[in-house]
């Protein structure tokens, strides 16, 4: 039955219809290798079900090795409670940050939304739709990946582990009412430009700043250590508040069914009141948001001061004001930063290398990453290829342009952490230095070789275009890191992955030609002139 047109329910599918669009766009190349066009309507949900059937069949042995451990926590011994609130707290932050991301896209990725509000239709209808789309989508994000396990569990004649359903539901609505209060609030607060910025920021440190907090725990002194615990036990001693919320949530995980009672009900009381304070709210901002991209035009003067100063200036300023109008791009890739920094603090924690053969190759690994992904955005997401191929500027000075602008982000990068690194570690910071500038420059080189046309916004599925140069763009960051370890060592056999590198970024050129025949054809006058058809009289 479909619901009438205007509605809540008319609404909410819309947005869900959107959602989906998204993440089909995100399967776009293999559903696009399926032959006929009725598979490819088919193909996102074939896809999602065998996923579905994967991860549950994944998830079946984990859940019997894990069957003792998982009945003891049913019988709600303390130390399981903490940890079981403890993934509760973890799940719900990821959650908000999660849900910042789509209160940030219904702001403004416009889409539907112009149209909308300029309809009859109330404001409080259309947000609430849109936040329920919000929340249903970061719902669903966590629930592919924990409730494999809980069905298993629940198989296994854990059947209490199934509270895990209306907590997830109670904590996604929770996770989104706080989200859209943090997101309309920093909107009013700092306007349509600077919100954005700081509303991606926002979220990339509240995704990860649980775990990075946890970690960061852990390579404090011992002392530190058991001042940080016993803080904890007494902020989770009974009586606290805290305590009350961490014996609900664990209890709610383990279905009581009085505990999930009430977090459903302030979940939805959470929500609604959400929904009720801000649409008028998000309405005005969205008028708001509307007019964020316009931009004053600039003096003459200054126009021609700035072309002046050549093409290559103007190219690599034109890149930095791209980078610095999207602030989106950052906070994608400082999650790609954020989420490699628990590995580096687990390696210094273990004890089992020098701090600098721990955290050099990490950096060098990060670094040739980030300037991948700029290398792509410079190149794989020029908003205007047409207008450059046909300005009068030759090919190669376009990339030596694309590649210092590129160098200057990622030497701003490598700065803060190559200091550091040197007050404990001179020799691993030198090293650390020059490898990663290799490791970059490979990466880029690779990723201007190889463009692969796609939108700025989609940075983070690049390597959905094509595996083989995700894989060889891995295995080159790989390389220079093996050869920073092998530097750091001693040894001179460091020169091997140096050389292993550049062979396969040379057989990566262009056609498979060598590098300075390449760049040959990149200099002025090297172009062959492209021959036009006579016209016909």
């Amino acid at each position: 039955m479909t619901p009438a047109p205007g509605s809540f329910l008319w609404l909410l599918a819309n947005d869900l219809r959107l959602n989906w669009r998204r993440f089909a766009g995100m399967l776009g190349p293999t559903v696009n290798a399926w032959s006929s066009a009725a598979r490819r309507d088919t193909g996102p949900w074939l896809i999602l079900a065998v996923a579905i059937l994967v991860s549950h069949l994944l998830a079946w042995p984990v859940a019997v090795a894990i069957r003792d451990v998982a009945d003891e926590a049913l019988k709600g011994a303390a130390s399981n409670g903490v940890l079981l609130a403890g993934i509760g707290f973890s799940i719900f932050t990821w959650m908000i940050a999660q849900s910042l991301f789509g209160a940030m896209r219904a702001l403004y990725d416009r889409g539907d939304l112009d149209l909308l509000m300029g309809s009859p239709l109330p404001a409080t209808r259309i947000f609430a739709a849109k936040a329920s789309a919000i929340v249903a989508s970061t719902t669903g994000s966590i629930a592919v990946l924990a409730l494999p396990l809980v069905d298993m569990l629940a198989l296994t004649g854990q059947a209490r582990w199934l509270g895990v359903y209306p907590v997830l539901a109670a904590l996604g609505m929770l996770a989104g009412a706080l989200a859209l209060l943090i997101a309309i609030g920093l909107f009013f607060a700092l306007g349509a430009r600077r919100a954005r910025l700081v509303l991606q920021l926002t979220g990339a440190a509240i995704g990860g700043g649980f775990v990075l907090a946890a970690q960061v725990v852990m390579l404090l002194p011992a002392a530190t250590q058991a001042r940080v615990l016993a803080w904890v036990a007494d902020a989770t001693a009974d009586g606290t508040l805290l305590a009350r919320l961490s014996r609900t949530i664990a209890a709610a995980i383990t279905g009581d069914v009085a505990s999930i009672l009430l977090m459903l009900a302030a979940g939805l009381l959470a929500f609604a009141a959400a929904v009720a304070v801000l649409s008028e709210h998000f309405a005005k901002a969205s008028l708001e948001a509307a007019g964020a991209t316009t931009t004053k035009a600039r003096p003459a003067s200054a126009r021609t001061r700035r072309f002046r100063s050549g093409p290559a200036a103007s190219l690599r300023r034109k890149e930095w004001r791209l980078l610095m109008r999207d602030p989106g791009l950052f906070a994608q890739i400082s999650l790609q930063i954020i989420y490699t920094i628990p590995l580096v603090l687990v390696l210094v924690k273990s004890g089992s290398l020098p701090i600098g053969v721990a955290v050099a190759p990490s950096l060098v690994v990060i670094v040739a990453q980030v300037a991948a992904s700029l290398a792509w955005i410079t190149v794989s997401g020029e908003d205007a290829p047409e207008l450059i191929a046909a300005s009068p500027v030759t090919p190669g000075a376009v990339d030596r342009a694309k590649l210092t602008a590129i160098a200057a982000p990622v030497l701003g990068l490598l700065a803060l952490p190559v200091v550091l690194l040197a007050m404990v570690a001179p020799a691993a910071a030198v090293a650390a230095f020059f490898l990663a500038s290799g490791a970059s420059l490979s990466t880029a080189l690779l990723n201007l070789w190889h463009p692969m046309p796609g939108n700025r916004r989609g940075m983070l599925r690049r390597h959905s275009q094509s595996k083989l140069l995700a894989l060889i763009e891995h295995i080159i960051a790989v390389l220079w890191a093996v050869a920073t370890v092998l530097v750091l060592l001693g040894t001179v056999w460091f020169v091997a992955p140096i050389l292993l590198a550049l062979g396969v970024l040379a057989a990566a050129t262009p056609g498979g030609r060598p590098f300075i025949a390449w760049m040959a054809s990149r200099r002025p006058g090297a172009q062959k002139p492209v021959k036009t058809p006579p016209v016909e009289a």
